[in-house]
């Protein structure tokens, strides 16, 4: 019955049709009284319908105008741009969309969600266009301009910032890049991830790892349950129960960690009951039960990623292991990579576009290190936490190892070529993989053969720069002659953006950057852009914002090798033009 209810769970997220309650009961009794696989699929329909289009009614927008109350944050506040913080928070039994800017943001960049503050601000209501919004419940948009006082929230929450808080004080033993990584790996706290390191991972298909996953779950429940091995099933139950609420509030709520939690919920309580069920099962229950709860669930496409990966694992992962040659671990391994890898990538595809072929190499070597890492930060990392000073260091030893190797294998596909796999490739690749598990050794090899084919012309086909100029996107243009390149930002995006556009596009190393306005935009994209590349060439024009630049003006010439870069103007903006240099230059220059 999981299954079909699942089915009539997503049919009625994706309605949202105004099912009167009184048709809404009478599927509920047709369902229990009849307990017909049609009967129970209708019933999920409707109640999920029927709570999908309350949502929505529930959407009021608030009128325009200024503020004075009392915020509940929701999630923990992140930068938004170089001198302000963004989050969500609830006011006035809505949910809003919060920023502040300079000293007022930094009087909030602290705080924790759950935790509440008193303010003055404005508020706006959200275009009723804005679909991302409307899937997060978010009504209404508020620019603080003054914190009055705060307040620690519910003792639940305080709790969960407490253990927040001791997680990243021990932390603190670990080199910057490296507690960015754990604590997102850890906690989800992906707020100090630099954009190279986001790109690094994002290149590795490893980006996951970067926030907290199902695994987690699985890794509490694998630390907590053998401390609760002798107890009875209902209170083995409610300690369990209990452990995944506050890893919930402790994890912010996110779409993969409800999965999870839900679906370990269904797991722990069937066995109470004595009524297991296996994962498949576990599954369609815990995501339909999800989707009644909050229907918008199913248009968050981390929530999509999280329930499709997980579907991969149930389903595909054990016969393909069984086809395998090998020992078990890496029989288990590889096919619960490749199960999971392959049910995400249709959507990943969809959204992203072509999915980097490093992604499953980079999972086999980065995901049997990613579970201690998991483990031990959420144990050591405690008790690291509490002492702090040498007790921290000496705890988180064997933490930054694990970090090292899987931040080395995210850099390492980063750095080598970008190869992808377009619908087309990863249609026939999908196809080769269901072969493997359902067909003869003959259509195995045959199939294997495919997929490998498909790769080795993936990599043939990776883009190289070519000379002259290229508008890349993202605000960024590549120019390159006789071997040397220069990146024009022009008007870039996020740094993040940045550095994924001159990576798709295989530009490496640039021998010059040029910020043609100088202003905080190019500022941030060059520090990506440093934070890549040490020692980079980096010039602006007068009166600029971007770290470490050199000031040029209008005729200033820059020598790389036998091509000269010619500063045109600087007013309003630089532009430059490349030439070779003479004979006659490159001679007394050799002199």
């Amino acid at each position: 019955m999981g299954h079909v209810a699942l089915v009539g769970a997503v049919a009625g997220g994706l309605w949202l049709a105004p099912v009167p309650v009184i048709g809404v009961l009478v599927a509920l009794g047709l369902a229990l009284w009849i307990r017909h696989p049609v009967s129970v699929a209708l019933a999920m329909l409707a109640l999920t319908s029927f709570m999908g289009h309350r949502a929505l009614v529930g959407l009021d927008p608030p009128d325009a105008g200024n503020l004075e109350g009392w915020l509940t944050l929701l999630d923990d506040p992140r930068p938004a741009g170089s001198h302000g913080v963004r989050f969500t928070a609830r006011f006035d039994s809505r949910r809003m969309a919060v920023s502040a800017h300079g000293p007022v943001a930094g009087r909030l960049n602290d705080l924790l969600a759950g935790e509440q503050v008193h303010v003055t601000g404005s508020i706006r209501p959200i275009d009723t266009d804005d679909d991302w919004a409307r899937w997060r419940h978010e009504v209404g948009r508020i620019n603080v301009t003054a914190v009055l006082d705060h307040a620690p929230g519910s003792p639940i929450a305080a709790l969960a910032n407490t253990i927040r808080r001791t997680l990243s004080g021990g932390a603190e033993a670990l080199d910057r890049p490296a507690r960015a990584v754990f604590l997102g790996m850890v906690i989800g706290d992906d707020r100090a991830q630099t954009p190279a390191t986001a790109d690094d991972f994002r290149a590795a298909g490893l980006g996951h790892l970067l926030v907290v996953s199902g695994q987690n779950v699985a890794f509490v429940l694998a630390v907590v349950a053998p401390l609760v091995a002798g107890r009875r099933p209902g209170q083995r139950m409610v300690v369990l129960l209990a452990v995944l609420a506050l890893f919930a509030v402790l994890t912010r709520f996110e779409p993969s960690v409800l999965r999870a939690v839900a679906m370990a919920g269904v797991g722990i309580g069937a066995g109470a009951l004595g009524t297991p069920v296996d994962g498949r099962r576990a599954l369609s229950w815990a995501i339909a039960g999800l989707l009644v709860v909050d229907p918008f669930l199913i248009h968050v496409l981390a929530f999509q990623l999280s329930a499709a990966a997980t579907a991969g694992i149930v389903w595909f992962s054990k016969p393909l292991a069984a086809k395998l040659a090998g020992p078990m671990w890496f029989r288990v391994s590889f096919a619960t990579t490749v199960a999971a890898q392959l049910a995400v990538s249709p959507l990943l595809v969809a959204t992203f576009g072509p999915m980097p072929l490093a992604s499953l190499p980079a999972n086999l070597l980065a995901g049997p290190v990613s579970g201690p890492v998991m483990m031990w930060g959420f144990t050591g990392g405690l008790v690291a936490g509490i002492f702090g000073g040498w007790p921290a260091a000496l705890i988180h030893a064997p933490t930054a190892v694990m970090l090292w190797w899987i931040r080395g294998v995210a850099a390492g596909a980063a750095g080598g070529p970008q190869a992808t796999l377009g619908a087309a490739a990863l249609t026939i690749v999908m196809i080769a993989a269901i072969a493997v598990v359902i067909g003869t050794r003959p259509v195995r090899v045959a199939a294997a053969g495919a997929a490998i084919l498909m790769c080795v012309m993936s990599i043939a086909s990776t883009p190289r720069p070519s000379p002259g100029i290229s508008a890349l996107g993202q605000g960024v243009e590549l120019r390159r002659m006789d071997g040397h390149s220069v990146v024009v930002l022009t008007d870039p995006g996020a740094p993040r953006s940045v550095l994924e556009t001159l990576r798709v596009a295989g530009a490496g190393r640039p021998d010059l950057v040029v910020a043609v306005d100088g202003d905080a935009g190019d500022g941030l994209a060059v520090v990506a852009l440093s934070e890549r590349f040490e020692n980079l060439l980096i010039v602006a024009p007068p009166l600029h914002r971007v770290p470490g630049a050199k000031t040029v003006r209008g005729g200033d010439t820059i020598t790389l090798g036998g091509v000269v870069v010619t500063v045109a103007t600087v007013d309003p903006r630089i532009e430059v033009t490349m030439s070779r240099a003479p004979p006659a230059f490159m001679n007394a220059a050799a002199g």
